[in-house]
């Protein structure tokens, strides 16, 4: 650490807070690079790094938060429950309902940010203003640069405690995003559900051109509107179809299939 600019504690301690708070894009400027080696070593940390530590990191924040969802999910079913609530589960499809992830990932960053403002205020010494500044301000990658660690056993919390706060930040992010495009879907599909069809919109689900629409043309049809499906999906579709429909008969039999896993 010679040639970084450091309140220093530890040698290994202040070299992995420092990754830590590089790779988490904080940066509280409490640990700089003041040579030309090591800047070009933190531009090439960076690029080199981030992507990695991005996905090793993302998918273990998305398993801890998969295990959080299995374990309610068998505790309301294990409670003899026979209709769960459906505000939480979402019966047809088998798991959390999207508002629930969202429930629990900011249970998660608020459970993150105590244990931050209790470490800070009772190991770095802060009052409980700065302790709770600090602790926003680490967990969603802000870092302001006022506020910093500056003992070996705050950095040693820190070194952890990023890593997971920052990547459920994120995730919590990632799943109200989901929530309002699932929202928006939704609100599409009523949509689509409620219109007529036009004399424009019958030839266009009349596939085939025989002059009237079937049931599975106007399904097809009706999701492609509501953007469930696209025409690339569709032919994808056909393609298999065609290549089980070894008779070209426009059904499959169960002789097709024996023939085609010969």
């Amino acid at each position: 650490m010679d040639s970084f600019t450091a309140t220093r504690t530890h040698p290994v301690v202040d070299a992995l807070y420092f990754c830590i708070l590089t790779m988490c894009t904080i940066g509280y400027s409490d640990i700089t690079p003041d040579s030309t080696v090591t800047k070009l070593f933190s531009v090439t940390f960076v690029l080199v790094g981030f992507g990695f530590i991005d996905i090793l990191l993302s998918g273990m924040v998305t398993y801890m938060l998969n295990l959080q969802e299995n374990y309610m999910l068998k505790t309301i079913k294990s409670g003899g429950a026979r209709d769960p609530p459906s505000y939480i589960i979402d019966v047809k499809k088998g798991r959390m309902r999207i508002r629930m992830k969202v429930a629990l990932a900011l249970g998660v960053v608020v459970l993150c940010i105590g244990v931050g403002v209790a470490v800070m205020h009772f190991v770095e010494r802060l009052d409980l203003l700065d302790s709770f500044y600090l602790s926003v301000m680490s967990v969603t990658t802000v870092g302001h640069g006022d506020r910093a660690f500056k003992s070996l056993p705050g950095r040693l919390f820190a070194s952890i405690w990023l890593l997971v706060s920052t990547l459920a930040v994120a995730r919590a992010f990632l799943y109200l995003t989901e929530l309002r495009v699932e929202r928006q879907h939704r609100r599409m599909g009523q949509w689509v559900l409620r219109q007529d069809m036009t004399v424009a919109q019958f030839i266009a689900a009349d596939i085939d051109n025989k002059g009237f629409v079937s049931k599975s043309e106007f399904v097809v049809y009706k999701l492609k509107e509501m953007g469930k499906v696209t025409e690339k999906d569709i032919l994808q579709i056909c393609k298999q179809f065609e290549r089980l429909d070894a008779r070209n008969c426009g059904k499959i039999t169960p002789a097709d299939l024996v023939e085609s896993h010969h």
